[in-house]
Formats: structure tokens, C-alpha cells, sequence
């Protein structure tokens, strides 16, 4: 996986902490149709939330957990694959320090107003 950080090193990196005690690190890539984000979950709970106005497709590239989806529990290792659909309820439990693409119609963190399109579900 060295190599996967080498290439994350390349891109600019920006940590949020949209909830309180939760850390979120985002590798963003803009793109004139939306989104791709790296995004970066150390170790723990991340409690369910939604995005109002972003859907989301993610990809795991590394580490171990469970996402919760609209209440449902299910497991990711590696390429799994899942869809967040705007609204959905979702949040994360971290296993093992986790990197995830989120493919995006717009970006969860507004660039301009430093805002995140993120509320507690």
C-alpha cells in the first residue's frame, strides 16, 4: 500500500472535523462534472449523518469496518463498493485506518463558503 500513499502525497490534503470528535481527512480532485474525494478515517465511530444535496458512490481502497446504511450494518474490506444516495442515513464504524474514493455529483466541503453539506441523520 506504499504506493497508493505516495500517491495520495501528491495531492492536496485537507482535514475537517464536520461533527464533533470526528476526523476526516479529504484528498480532493475536482473535476467540471463533480467530485472525486479521497477520503481518509483513522480508527473509530463515525455516527450517522446525511447529505442533503450529494449523491455519492464509494470505492474502498484500503482498511477494514462496517458502514452503516439507513440502519443496516454491512461489512467492507478493500473494493467493496457502496451508493449513498442524497438523504440516505450513514455513518461508519472503523476497524482498521480506512482510504475510500466518494465519487460525487459536488463536493461535500464547499470550497467558497468552507461549508459542509453534512447533518446528523
Amino acid at each position: 500500500m506504499q504506493h497508493l500513499q505516495n500517491a495520495l502525497a501528491s495531492i492536496d490534503f485537507k482535514i475537517i472535523n464536520p461533527l464533533p470528535g470526528e476526523y476526516i481527512g479529504l484528498y480532493r480532485v475536482p473535476s467540471a462534472e463533480g467530485c472525486i474525494e479521497f477520503v481518509k478515517l483513522q480508527t473509530g465511530s463515525y455516527q450517522p449523518h446525511m447529505h442533503d444535496t450529494i449523491d455519492a458512490h464509494l470505492a474502498i481502497l484500503m482498511g477494514s469496518g462496517q458502514i452503516i446504511l439507513n440502519g443496516a450494518s454491512y461489512p467492507f474490506l478493500p473494493g467493496s463498493t457502496f451508493e449513498i444516495p442524497k438523504g440516505a442515513s450513514h455513518g461508519f464504524i472503523i476497524e482498521t485506518d480506512t482510504v475510500l474514493i466518494s465519487v460525487q455529483d459536488k463536493p461535500i466541503l464547499d470550497a467558497e463558503t468552507n461549508e459542509a453539506d453534512i447533518r446528523l441523520a
